[in-house]
């Protein structure tokens, strides 16, 4: 292992022996650390610190780096190559959840790499934000994409290296969440994502929309009528995209009621390619909304309108893939048809 840039670029460290360790890759690393981008004076916390490679490569780089791990042979070892390269910093040895119940401090970038088979990682996020300071990053590093949510965190990109998944989370700071999309019909997976933005940012407004490209298997008003029928919840507001006169007046609406995040569910890496060419479009039309991602669970990912529809023209019954409470007028718009 070496160090990428800054102050130390070059020098070498010492690692463990074994197939079973796992430090993040120096290419890994690297674009780490340039999406990072400038640390100068930044307060790091590198709190699954194994090595300390990734801690002493943002000292390299002007930040304050704290470091932790539980085990003493990798804060032994951390020491070794703090020393290595001639610097000095905190170096602690607790469990993670301890250190982020005890310290008094507050950190602008923590990193977070736990075992990848660690049954406390959702813990551990939902955790993390008490000690996130305002404007914060957590980066979190793992074999599978998070599904779902964490307390006080928005997930914004996410970055596959090799076997390394890194995501990129950002501090909650306030605002609504935008879940837009054709419901075509509306779907389970849908409704968990909806629900789970619900969760992370307190209301979201269900846009239902249409695309220019696509000839929609049930007409806008059916497909508000479900989408309405599935959210009874009074934190999700249903609305047609065909209520505005044009981009300019949804995105004043958008502003007047507190709109703050675009939320996209993503089933795999294959949509999620797709969010970000969207990502980038949406930041030239509404650049006062950041885009926020929500992984499925995996008994969702084979869940879509694309698969409800092909059912439908097939003669199946697709009920299971409907929301319960949007069942009643699925069955009612099908009747009529």
């Amino acid at each position: 292992m070496r160090i990428i840039g800054g102050a130390y670029k070059g020098r070498t460290l010492y690692g463990f022996r074994g197939e079973d360790i796992r430090p993040t890759s120096d290419s890994a690393r690297e674009s780490l650390f340039n999406i990072l981008g400038d640390l100068s004076g930044a307060d790091f916390l590198d709190l699954f610190c194994g090595t300390g490679a990734v801690g002493i490569e943002a000292l390299s780089r002007g930040a304050k780096t704290v470091f932790n791990d539980i085990d003493k042979e990798s804060v032994s070892l951390t020491r070794v190559n703090l020393n290595k390269v001639g610097a000095s910093a905190e170096v602690c040895c607790s469990d993670a959840l301890g250190f982020i119940k005890s310290t008094r401090k507050k950190f602008d970038v923590i990193f977070l790499d736990p075992p990848y088979k660690s049954d406390k990682i959702r813990e551990l996020l939902d955790a993390v934000a008490g000690i996130l300071k305002d404007g914060g990053k957590v980066v979190f590093e793992n074999e599978k994409p998070f599904s779902g949510v964490a307390r006080g965190l928005v997930l914004t990109d996410v970055r596959k290296y090799g076997r390394a998944i890194l995501h990129f989370f950002e501090k909650y700071s306030g605002g609504a969440a935008v879940y837009a999309g054709m419901f075509d019909p509306i779907t389970v997976g849908h409704e968990r994502s909806v629900l789970s933005a619900i969760q992370a940012f307190g209301k979201a407004y269900v846009v239902v929309g249409e695309n220019a490209e696509k000839q929609p298997f049930f007409s806008e008003k059916e497909r508000a009528e479900l989408v309405s029928a599935a959210f009874t919840d009074k934190n999700a507001e249903v609305i047609k995209f065909s209520d505005f006169k044009n981009e300019k007046d949804y995105g004043e609406f958008l502003v007047r009621n507190g709109a703050r995040y675009y939320v996209r569910g993503i089933r795999d890496e294959k949509d999620f390619g797709y969010e970000k060419k969207a990502e980038r479009k949406n930041a030239v039309i509404y650049p006062f909304i950041k885009t926020a991602y929500i992984f499925c669970e995996d008994g969702m990912k084979n869940v879509s309108s694309t698969k409800v529809k092909t059912a439908l023209k097939k003669g199946a019954d697709v009920l299971e893939y409907i929301p319960a409470t949007a069942r009643e007028k699925f069955t009612e718009i099908m009747k009529k048809r």
